[in-house]
């Protein structure tokens, strides 16, 4: 969010400092890794598939920079997203409440099934009571947030922009019509203080501590969560026994997301030397309460919760009707991932209160994701630059995203205000 955002305003001719906790290349948060689901499930009007064609557009200008400012440079679209059908799995009674989504006028991108008809359509054995969808859009499958970000990056800098690595903001301060920003360079432990007339805070799990003078109500609207990912190869030997027909369904029926129980997804993450495929699975809604944040990335990961995770895996794949046992599946990874996420599980792109109640337009908070911020990355950005630039698209659903990720806090905070409980 952090990265993005500062493109957008980098891109807007504003001189852009960007603050990164992380050296250039990351080993933990949610932007490690190669991949996360690109998907836009929902009617025209709805804001996270706006955001996410939004984050397509966005990164087709970014990539076309990018080649304009060198002749021989080859970025691609395709570095950054693998096109794949997005399957989506759901009970027939959550289907009649998504049935409302109106897909007949939007046929060429989904295809369904349940039953019997599933296997003829898609190759995927179903129960009677459960529904698959296909979405196939072109750049719908998986975004690689490591190679996105590397370009954002180079983009920012090609416009004179700055980044500091190994940066960590330490304490944010309002002096008169300026920000000061005190940082702890986390390799040397020196500190150093700068100054800005706008910023943007990008919400990842060290917001609160980051807006504890500023703004202290934020601990009560955005909370760190910590959830399990898993990643799983087929052993060589028993992959190499399966039949071609059986690989390519295994990579056609990949990404899935299942709201079957409790929210169950895996996807392609990378390919092994032998052609193997690494997969990487989770559940969502398993969140976990955090105890201490700067520890939380090496605990050891929750056997109960892999061996959930493997077992929904297995199922799947016995859906496609590959049978494997417990034992063919291999653990090759698995960290503790942290989301921030608000209580209402929506995303925050806002400016906010200070601490003696007055909403201050110079400081934007964009965050609490909880999962659902890669796909939608640069639209997100979008709103957030508008904002902190006084800047608004005129499209009604760019005015509708912008109220539904903007409203919550802001609303929240003035009515604290109103009954005079303001903390």
């Amino acid at each position: 969010m952090g990265s993005s955002t500062a493109w957008k305003l980098a891109e807007h001719g504003e001189k852009v400092t960007l603050v990164e906790q992380q050296a250039k290349h990351y080993t933990t948060g949610s932007s490690y890794g190669s991949a996360r689901i690109s998907r836009s499930l929902g009617p025209k009007k709805d804001v996270f598939s706006f955001v996410h064609k939004r984050t397509v557009k966005e990164v087709e200008h970014l990539i076309d920079f990018l080649n304009s400012e060198k002749p021989d440079a080859k970025h691609k679209m395709e570095d950054i997203y693998s096109t794949s059908p997005v399957s989506y799995l759901y009970s027939k009674g959550q289907y009649d409440d998504i049935n409302k989504l109106n897909y007949k006028k939007q046929r060429k991108y989904f295809r369904r099934a349940s039953g019997d008809s599933a296997f003829r359509k898609f190759g995927v054995t179903l129960k009677d009571d459960q529904v698959l969808i296909r979405e196939h859009r072109k750049y719908s499958g998986t975004i690689n947030p490591k190679e996105l970000i590397k370009k954002i990056q180079l983009g920012i800098k090609k416009k004179g922009g700055k980044i500091k690595h190994n940066c960590k903001v330490i304490n944010l301060i309002k002096k008169g019509d300026y920000f000061e920003v005190e940082l702890l360079n986390t390799k040397t432990n020196e500190t150093k203080t700068i100054q800005a007339k706008k910023i943007v805070v990008a919400a990842g799990p060290y917001t609160i501590d980051v807006l504890k003078n500023f703004a202290p109500y934020f601990n009560r609207i955005i909370v760190s969560k910590k959830v399990l990912l898993a990643y799983f190869k087929i052993k060589d030997k028993r992959y190499q026994q399966l039949s071609d027909a059986e690989k390519k369904s295994i990579v056609n029926a990949q990404p899935m997301f299942s709201q079957i129980g409790k929210e169950f997804f895996s996807m392609i993450e990378k390919t092994a030397n032998n052609g193997s495929p690494i997969f990487k699975a989770g559940g969502h809604q398993i969140r976990r309460n955090i105890i201490d944040l700067d520890t939380v990335w090496e605990a050891a990961p929750n056997k109960k919760e892999l061996k959930w995770i493997k077992k929904h895996f297995r199922k799947y794949l016995e859906m496609l009707e590959i049978f494997l046992h417990k034992k063919e599946i291999e653990l090759t990874e698995a960290y503790n991932c942290v989301y921030s996420m608000t209580k209402t599980k929506i995303p925050l792109v806002t400016p906010i209160f200070n601490k003696f109640g007055s909403l201050d337009k110079n400081i934007v908070v964009i965050g609490g994701m909880s999962g659902i911020g890669a796909k939608g990355c640069l639209g997100y950005a979008m709103i957030a630059a508008n904002l902190i630039l006084g800047k608004e698209e005129s499209s009604k659903i760019y005015r509708k995203a912008a109220k539904a990720f903007g409203n919550p806090s802001v609303r929240l905070h003035t009515r604290r205000i109103k009954h005079g409980r303001l903390f």
